[in-house]
């Protein structure tokens, strides 16, 4: 079933935007933590801080739009179940077993990013008015860090180029 048919609330929206927040938060920290080059532990950390940035202010919208408080980590809103399931595909990539390579922690990130702005650009059609504004908010987030993961990759590409 398409996320545009199932997630037609700012509730759901948001719900989702929490847990991808807090999975991309925890994924950024063990990046920067496998990662070899200093540049790139810096590049992981600051996008762990801007995760935790962004969870915080997805909860807040989220009490603002719904009156509810969040709790732990349990899923929020009326879809839960759904938004679990589609979170589980999301962050798979991000499991990080055994070595992995300088380009590969940044492809994995690039992923996650692309995953989540495509997920955000599925549902913005959905919202009006200051929702609407909202879920374009995100995707701008979203487009700036996928802009600072590639650029960060060319540069890991040229440094590690042969000759």
């Amino acid at each position: 079933m398409p996320a545009n048919q199932s997630i037609t609330t700012i509730e759901s929206v948001l719900d989702l935007a929490v847990w991808l927040e807090k999975h991309g938060q925890a994924f950024y920290e063990r990046a920067r933590d496998a990662a070899a080059e200093p540049e790139l532990k810096d590049i992981f950390a600051h996008l762990a801080v801007e995760e935790r940035k962004h969870c915080a202010i997805y909860t807040d919208l989220y009490q603002l739009y719904t009156g509810k408080t969040v709790d732990g980590e349990q899923l929020l809103g009326e879809y839960g179940k759904f938004i679990q399931l589609l979170i589980k595909e999301i962050i798979q990539s991000l499991e990080l077993q055994g070595v992995v390579s300088q380009e590969d922690l940044l492809s994995r990130a690039l992923q996650f990013e692309k995953n989540t702005l495509l997920y955000f650009l599925e549902v913005k059609p959905l919202f009006r008015g200051k929702a609407g504004s909202l879920i374009e908010a995100i995707c701008r987030e979203e487009k700036r860090h996928i802009q600072q993961l590639m650029e960060r990759r060319q540069l890991l590409r040229v440094r590690t180029a042969p000759g």
